[in-house]
């Protein structure tokens, strides 16, 4: 299972999304919501990769400018391979540039396996997952079910957390 680092929200941001996931599976679409797991809650991915050596925490603990900075949260994204993702994009400023790329140096000497590319400087989209797995026939009720949501809004972060795939546990960093 993949292992990454991921922002963290406040209440008010896990509960605007939170209702995006209850609207989708209202409308029996797939939803984040529809995971069982009491760390399942909204995040934008800045690392993913096989694994992730412990041994970063201190060093990730470290960055003091995560807490109680804000993102705008801005349009529904749909991501396409052989199976779809919404999500709503994390604009990227300046400010979350910087850490992301932060993040990734510290990280990247502690990266077990494969790093995914998709997370890298210059690839990487920030985004809050709204449903994976989607079909070609979900695409136009994913935008129905969401219509009514705010269009945009700011999110405030207030930590870093490291995430074990393989154990299922998370690690609050800040």
């Amino acid at each position: 299972m993949a292992h990454s680092v991921e922002l963290i929200f406040d209440e008010a941001t896990n509960t605007i999304i939170g209702e995006q996931w209850h609207k989708l599976a209202e409308a029996g679409l797939p939803s984040q919501g529809d995971v069982r797991s009491t760390s399942n809650r909204p995040h934008v991915t800045l690392i993913a990769a096989d694994s992730i050596d412990p041994a970063v925490d201190t060093e990730l603990g470290a960055i003091v400018d995560v807490a109680g900075m804000t993102v705008n949260i801005g349009a529904l994204l749909l991501f396409w391979g052989r199976r779809g993702t919404a999500a709503r994009l994390v604009v990227p400023s300046d400010r979350l540039l910087d850490l992301h790329a932060r993040v990734f140096e510290a990280t990247r000497a502690h990266i077990g396996g494969r790093s995914f590319d998709h997370v890298a400087p210059g690839s990487w989209t920030p985004h809050i997952t709204l449903a994976r797995r989607l079909v070609e026939g979900h695409l136009g009720h994913v935008v129905r079910a969401l219509g009514d949501g705010p269009e945009t809004f700011t999110a405030r972060v207030t930590g870093l957390r490291r995430w074990n795939g393989d154990t299922r546990q998370e690690f609050r960093l800040i």
